[in-house]
């Protein structure tokens, strides 16, 4: 291991490396490391370093506030959280499909020039270490051979190819060159969609052809990560079925013959499963904690580091962000024994996950959705002053404890009698270099269901801070009188108009979650961050390509042959692997909320995780997730598909990808994500995005700026 990190570190320090000829303002901003001039790239030594430096590229997706707002907002996934809306700096507009979505009228942060600016830098970036490797003379390392120069190529042609495939996922019909500049481009007409797709395969092919199985330096380009990503291309390009009314210059990707494309495909994942390369971890919660960055089933890896020089700036696009956006509230209200911390981070709360998320789970069997998500908090106030008391209403009111005086002076609690006054919890101790403060649950975000509640009296029984999904409110009699729930149709909705006061109390409240409050994705979690609690900049990588995704394209692509026997056979690696382990024991929550009983508290569900041909035509639970309208065997195997990428990669930035290849964002988005379904502003034209103002306002035609007229003309339909 230590031998790995010394590795990380050396590509990391390579690829901060910001050697660039670019015409882009925004990006000469960036805090540089170095800089060197065009004569240094053309040796041996400079051109290595120019070559690491197009790995930088793979930062963005964890740099800013795109990293959420452009693969995950406005899915079925997440919704927008508090501090999305309203913000100068949220993307709500990605959320909820606004109009001020195009940038024309909201500036700077509801525009994304910034990211757009910085991925063509790297982009050029690619394109010029590709013209150069082979010209490279008195070579005498990495470059001296033909064998040293294609691998070299191969990299970059690959790390270009994602790229460009990031932009026409997003955009449809770019601006694409194979041509590095030295200047900015001003006249810069779009190329058809189905054009870029084809050189985004030539590339990925020749990467195929000339990178070895394995690289010396861990984040180097694999043929395991081409494979991943070729495979990606092919049933991305496949996928789309033709409509008369799409513009085909924006929408065709240039498949003829979509079975053969999907062949290839499964072959690809097949020769990644037969090579042995990579292997599921067999914890799924295993896979995102801490320290578990190199592990067997990561393919490929943005790099980042613990040690702060490594990692840029906080203004930087290439830092990584993530480990803030999905957090919620946890450090408000106070007085409730948790206070920010490097434990909990920094809650920007951008990101609530929506019902359909939760929903889809079977979580008796299925362990995936409790190991993403933080539901339970540990108080973390020494201070005895700082932790909330028991008042006598409280004792008097609940009815939940073991037994309790009729004037509520005293209760038993745990076998503990309980008296006003007394604290709720004790106070927390950490010691030096744990990450967990020891302490008692001082906050829960219930997990549960309208099947699975509890009342507002146990609720306060409990003695710490509870906001449920779902409790009953009851009358004097203790006697469950209303199910309530959050509000999803309130899009302003904060603590402090969630709760209900406890009918008969005058000082007792509960909670149900708000988009302030509810349980928090854990797979950015980051308690390494070398610079406290507050600080931006992330230590964690951040991944690209794994093998639990790669199983599911080789799944959905053999789905679509109508191979079902194969396509199962792939379904169940990543579905066994999520069911709970023989030995493992299952929280109280698995009890209390899941379903499960005591005597099967350390049993095996993976058996019943396994599938067979035709469980997405023949389950009625599954059946009940479909969107309306889904009618046929191939329509509900997407359906289900969909499911079950939502299961495996929740949150792991491919969502809004997923929905436009399969042709199901108008649907899924509009009848699962209740801001958008509310606006009732997406259209179909929201399969692409608009471009940047910035670079409206940059380019040119015929050497004259764009007039509005040829602004709206280059710009995709239905913006401007």
């Amino acid at each position: 291991m230590k031998k790995n990190l010394k590795m990380k570190n050396i590509i990391v320090l390579l690829t901060i490396f910001s050697l660039l000829i670019t015409g882009c303002e925004e990006f000469l901003k960036e805090e540089q490391v170095h800089v060197l001039g065009y004569g240094e790239y053309q040796t041996e030594e400079g051109c290595l370093k120019l070559i690491n430096s197009c790995y930088s590229s793979v930062r963005l997706k964890a740099g800013g506030e795109w990293s959420y707002g452009l693969f995950n907002l406005g899915t079925d996934e997440y919704m927008r959280g508090y501090e999305c809306k309203g913000a100068p700096y949220g993307w709500d507009e990605y959320n909820d499909y606004l109009p001020e979505l195009d940038g024309h009228e909201k500036g700077q942060y509801g525009d994304i020039g910034d990211w757009w600016a910085v991925i063509y830098e790297g982009i050029n970036r690619c394109n010029l270490a590709i013209e150069l490797i082979p010209n490279i003379e008195n070579a005498e390392g990495d470059l001296k051979t033909e064998e040293g120069r294609n691998t070299a190529l191969a990299e970059v042609r690959f790390l270009r190819a994602y790229q460009y495939f990031i932009l026409v996922q997003q955009f449809g019909a770019i601006p694409f060159t194979w041509e590095s500049t030295g200047s900015a481009r001003e006249e810069w007409p779009r190329v058809p969609t189905r054009e870029v797709y084809a050189k985004i395969l030539e590339d990925l092919e020749w990467s195929y052809n000339n990178i070895p199985e394995t690289q010396d330096l861990y984040g180097k380009v694999t043929k395991d990560a081409v494979r991943h990503y070729w495979a990606k291309v092919l049933l991305t390009r496949a996928s789309y079925i033709a409509d008369p009314a799409d513009d085909p210059e924006v929408y065709d990707r240039g498949c003829t013959d979509p079975d053969a494309e999907l062949a290839k495909a499964a072959a690809l994942i097949e020769e990644i499963h037969a090579g042995g390369r990579h292997t599921l971890i067999p914890d799924y919660a295993d896979l995102f904690k801490e320290g578990k960055e190199f592990n067997p089933e990561v393919i490929f890896s943005a790099q980042f580091s613990d040690d702060q020089g490594l990692n840029e700036s906080n203004g930087s696009a290439y830092k990584n962000a993530m480990h803030e956006y999905w957090f919620q509230r946890y450090d408000y209200p106070t007085g409730f024994g948790v206070i920010r911390n490097i434990e909990y981070g920094r809650p920007f709360r951008r990101m609530m996950i929506t019902d359909y998320a939760i929903n889809i789970h079977d979580r008796l069997n299925d362990s995936r959705l409790r190991k993403s998500l933080l539901e339970v908090y540990y108080s973390t106030v020494t201070d005895a002053a700082n932790i909330p008391v028991w008042t006598q209403e409280e004792i008097a009111f609940a009815f939940e404890f073991g037994n309790s005086a009729p004037d509520g002076s005293w209760a038993i609690k745990d076998g503990d009698t309980i008296r006003p006054g007394d604290m709720k919890f004790t106070s927390a101790t950490a010691a030096d270099g744990e990450y967990v403060n020891v302490g008692d649950t001082a906050l829960v975000f219930l997990l549960n269901d309208e099947n699975t509640t509890l009342t507002d009296r146990q609720m306060v029984a409990a003695g710490y801070l509870i906001f449920a999904r779902y409790y009953w409110a009851t009358d004097a009699s203790g006697n469950p009188t209303e199910l309530l729930t959050y509000d999803r149709e309130d899009d302003e909705l904060n603590w402090e108009s969630s709760g209900n006061f406890v009918v008969g109390a005058s000082n007792i409240r509960t909670n149900s979650w708000t988009r302030d409050h509810a349980p928090s994705l854990i797979k950015y979690w980051d308690r390494n961050k070398p610079d406290g609690y507050d600080s931006h900049v992330g230590s964690r990588d951040l991944f690209i390509a794994r093998l639990g995704e790669s199983y599911l394209i080789a799944a959905e692509a053999y789905g679509r042959l109508k191979n079902y026997a194969k396509a199962v056979e792939f379904i169940n690696y990543v579905r066994e692997r999520a069911g709970y382990a023989d030995g493992e024991v299952k929280t109280n929550f698995w009890m209390q909320y899941d379903g499960g009983s005591a005597a099967n508290l350390t049993a095996s569900t993976k058996t019943n995780m396994r599938i067979t041909d035709g469980y997405w035509n023949t389950d009625a639970d599954e059946l009940a997730t479909y969107p309306a309208g889904v009618d046929t065997d191939e329509e509900r195997f997407i359906a289900f598909i969909l499911n079950e990428r939502c299961r495996e990669m929740l949150g792991e930035q491919v969502r809004w990808e997923d929905l436009v290849r399969t042709g199901t964002l108008i649907d899924r988005a509009g009848e699962f994500n209740n801001d958008a379904k509310n606006a009732k502003s997406l259209q179909k034209f929201h399969r692409v995005r608009p471009f940047p103002e910035d670079h409206l306002d940059a380019i040119k035609s015929g050497g004259d700026p764009l007039t509005p007229q040829a602004k709206k003309a280059y710009q995709n339909e239905g913006y401007y």
